[in-house]
């Protein structure tokens, strides 16, 4: 339960009964909803083909043999 949630309750008892109605009839239809946590985003290939470019940089001699490998190649 939220901190405000909580609050709320706790302080309900000081209201009128006129405004506890309003109060739950504003936070029932919340409660009701069911929030959708398996859902996927919708999110395709083509929104994330290309969204680092100019971000990431390779050195020139990226293919070239590293020198910690040099007695394992031959």
């Amino acid at each position: 339960m939220s901190p405000l949630l909580e609050q709320v309750l706790a302080d309900i008892d000081r209201l009128d009964p006129q405004e506890r109605l309003q109060i739950v009839a504003h936070l029932v239809p919340g409660w009701r909803q069911q929030p959708d946590l398996l859902a996927k985003p919708k999110i395709s290939r083509k929104d994330l083909f290309g969204c680092l470019r100019g971000q990431i940089e390779i050195s020139d001699d990226f293919n070239e043999p590293l020198s910690d490998f040099a007695e394992y190649m031959y």
